[in-house]
């Protein structure tokens, strides 16, 4: 028997031996670079105003085609493509698509019994992906709300898979998804090799190869994450992503085969959380309730956005009339901003920058929703864009078309309004 007969026969036996336990020990953990961090300390209390022309090139509006196969109550998740507004509305558990030029185009149904929390979008494939079924399986649709297929998933037992409705494409076939500090023992039936790891990088079939950014055990010790139907995740580009770790004032940039720390928020301690918060066992399960007592705590960033030299981002906070929970940073002056304190002007033909018809909680509960095209997208309710219009109508405003016809056809009742902001590069 010859050397090369040999050795086949090894490989044979070698996966035999291992199985399916072979993958997992193949994948890959990725270090976090903090080499090149930016610190800066920021004080809310001292973010400006001023009108919407002093900060912005454009405003634009572009009303949501209102019919009763489109109606939807608000946008939870917008993704913005070349051609497509794709909206998460958790009122009626669907996803919508839209035109850029805001016309209906499909609908992807859910329903009480099957309904859509999350989607992910690879643009590279031009697909929508969604599950239905606590992601038991997942759904893959076109953006004309086709189905192409479903795959199903081996559960939470599958050692090799990740089980989440969030994913960030690098390819067609590559992305990575995030998951929360958690207390799963490595004697577990559930535990997986990346269950200490808070980024996951995967394959179109679901399949972990790489992951990273691990957690103190202490962490994942009955943690109480705030649900705030907020985002983590934020787009740099078609190939890396921004991600914010809950309690921390961290932003890392997740990259194909890179994890960077890339600022660290540094707040005054009246609005700070203590810096052990996710791991002294003083706050064990006490961290919802230590929020709820400290309204004004910053308890992590998120939907964090770069354009050149601004930074623009959410500080979360429980107190729901925070003003100055939304900012822009600029890099190269130090300016900051406070998004709820730019004024409605003649740039934005009087109309809402941003939307308090419901008692300050529309934009709260939103934000900025994309930023993407060298553009900042957020929406306003038809309740606050007519509310606004009929404030100031002795302002005689002149409309673009489309927003002329909406107000003239159009009521309070119909779908959000897609605001898009095109911000000065110096502030």
């Amino acid at each position: 028997m010859n050397l090369i007969s040999v050795f086949k026969k090894l490989t044979v036996f070698v996966c035999l031996l291992f199985g399916a336990e072979s993958t997992v020990l193949a994948q890959k953990v990725i270090k976090v670079d903090s080499s090149h961090v930016m610190t800066l300390r920021v004080d809310p209390s001292n973010a400006m105003g001023g009108n919407a022309s002093d900060f912005f090139t454009e405003v634009n509006y572009i009303p949501l085609e209102t019919t009763d196969q489109s109606l939807f109550g608000s946008i939870n998740k917008l993704v913005v493509t070349d051609d497509y507004f794709i909206i998460l509305d958790r009122n009626t558990r669907s996803i919508l698509i839209f035109n850029k030029n805001g016309k209906f185009h499909a609908k992807i149904k859910g329903t009480d019994n099957l309904p859509i929390w999350d989607f992910s979008v690879n643009r590279f494939a031009k697909e929508i992906r969604y599950s239905r079924d606590q992601y038991k399986t997942y759904t893959f649709c076109d953006f004309d709300g086709k189905t192409l297929r479903t795959i199903k998933t081996g559960g939470e037992l599958a050692k090799d898979e990740v089980n989440d409705g969030n994913m960030r494409y690098f390819a067609a076939d590559k992305g990575v998804s995030y998951s929360f500090p958690n207390n799963v023992d490595s004697t577990s039936k559930y535990y997986k090799v990346y269950s200490r790891s808070l980024i996951m990088y995967s394959d179109e079939k679901n399949k972990v190869y790489a992951h990273g950014l691990g957690f103190d055990k202490k962490e994942g010790e009955d943690l109480n994450i705030i649900s705030t139907g907020i985002w983590p995740f934020n787009s740099v580009g078609d190939t890396a992503f921004y991600y914010s770790k809950p309690y921390y004032t961290n932003i890392y940039t997740i990259k194909p085969d890179a994890i960077n720390l890339s600022y660290k928020f540094i707040f005054p301690f009246y609005v700070s959380i203590p810096g052990d918060f996710a791991t002294n066992p003083d706050y064990k399960k006490k961290q919802i309730e230590y929020i709820q007592k400290h309204p004004k705590a910053i308890y992590c960033i998120t939907n964090f956005y770069q354009m050149k030299n601004n930074l623009v981002f959410r500080t979360a906070t429980w107190g729901w009339d925070n003003k100055e929970d939304n900012l822009i940073y600029n890099l190269k002056t130090g300016t900051l901003i406070a998004y709820k304190h730019i004024l409605q002007d003649e740039r934005s033909n009087f109309l809402p920058i941003y939307d308090d018809s419901n008692g300050g909680n529309t934009f709260n509960n939103s934000g900025i929703l994309a930023c993407t095209g060298g553009y900042l997208y957020t929406s306003a309710s038809s309740l606050g864009m007519f509310q606004y219009r009929e404030k100031y109508a002795d302002q005689k405003a002149k409309y673009p078309p489309a927003l002329d016809n909406y107000f003239k056809k159009g009521s309070r009742k119909d779908n959000p309004v897609i605001m898009q902001l095109k911000l000065k590069d110096e502030l």
